[in-house]
């Protein structure tokens, strides 16, 4: 029996304080051996179209990464067939994608060429008051994910009004010494890409983070809640890192991609993360609390705690709007889902198939 191949799941795309945030440059790391890039409107399937293709090189003992959609993380944007660094896309607003190497590398599926534009011309005015609604409520849900940041600030503040700077430098050089001393250079072009294990999205707050991970690894937990101090550590890790030739993974906080959540190195299977989802399976734990000059006064305590109950509030709030702008989106898909030959779909992605296994030799 074929041993099924480990799947990787994250996010190339977040909703933020500054709106719909893209990485979806970094679909794979480098440039691809081949890149489809699906166009077509919403309904047209291409989310079961991704799925169905990620399944069959998984089921062959594939390693697969599966990009969910930044607003319904039960929806896909992307898949990456891993050892053969192929992808397959969705590559419509609000991450349109357009290709960098025509023919060479990246492939354009036109799924408008299986609808029947009748049908679709017909509900028009329904059509365009739908996407009209949509926008009204991701602008919306942007503003209270802005006010959420802002608030998140203010957190940083309070915080590090008590850090040791002087300190923290000390204990990160100890540290980046017990990753790098060990480690021989590799003498290849190292490459960087940014990713979100989490989001904010029509589900809530999603986090995966557990599915991100290699299927091995040792895990660095950083403990505190100080934000800033946690970013500057992967910052200059990565940068290390990047330049003794080793690729980094960088995962972003989707309500400020200024600031990050995690780091993984494959080629080492090392997650460094302060994510308290993987705490309990920290070989290493490091303390930020260690960099304080002194404890938070008790004012400050109940700041923290006012500040922390007003963010979440907050992002309670754009959750909303996104749930409602899903429900819009739904209603939607349907005027697309009649129109569209879905056995012609299903022909086309089974040829898809086969020209990705002709590529990979399978």
């Amino acid at each position: 029996m074929q041993k099924q191949g480990h799947v990787r799941e994250f996010f190339l795309g977040a909703n933020t304080y500054k709106g719909f945030h893209s990485y979806y440059e970094y679909v794979v790391p480098g440039i691809p051996k081949k890149l489809f890039i699906l166009k077509g409107g919403p309904g047209t399937g291409k989310s079961t179209f991704l799925k169905k293709i990620a399944n069959e090189f998984a089921s062959m003992g594939l390693d697969v990464e599966l990009h969910h959609c930044s607003s319904d993380n039960d929806s896909l944007d992307g898949i990456r067939i891993v050892p053969f660094n192929i992808a397959v896309m969705d590559g419509t607003a609000p991450h349109t994608t357009d290709p960098k190497y025509p023919a060479v590398v990246d492939e354009i599926i036109n799924l408008g060429e299986y609808w029947d534009n009748e049908g679709i011309e017909k509900n028009r005015k329904a059509i365009l008051n739908c996407n009209k609604e949509l926008k009204k409520l991701y602008v919306s849900s942007y503003r209270f994910l802005n006010a959420a940041k802002e608030v998140q600030d203010d957190l940083e503040a309070l915080t590090g009004d008590e850090f040791d700077w002087a300190s923290f430098n000390n204990a990160l050089i100890d540290y980046k010494q017990s990753i790098l001393e060990p480690l021989a250079s590799v003498h290849k072009h190292s490459e960087i890409r940014h990713l979100f294990h989490s989001s904010i999205n029509s589900s809530g707050r999603v986090d995966f983070i557990e599915n991100a991970v290699p299927k091995e690894y040792t895990c660095h937990y950083i403990k505190g809640r100080y934000l800033a101090a946690a970013t500057n550590l992967f910052n200059s890790l990565s940068s290390d890192l990047i330049l003794k030739g080793y690729d980094v993974e960088v995962f972003h906080q989707p309500l400020n991609p200024e600031r990050i959540e995690t780091m993984i190195v494959n080629e080492l299977g090392l997650v460094i993360t302060n994510d308290g989802k993987l705490r309990n399976n920290a070989n290493k734990i490091i303390d930020l609390n260690d960099n304080k000059n002194r404890n938070l006064s008790k004012n400050d305590k109940e700041y923290l705690e006012k500040n922390e109950k007003l963010m979440n509030g907050l992002i309670d709030e754009a959750i909303v709007r996104i749930q409602d702008a899903k429900l819009l989106h739904d209603e939607l898909e349907r005027y697309y889902i009649e129109s569209m030959d879905f056995k012609r779909m299903s022909e086309l992605r089974n040829s898809t198939i086969e020209k990705i296994r002709n590529m990979c030799g399978l």
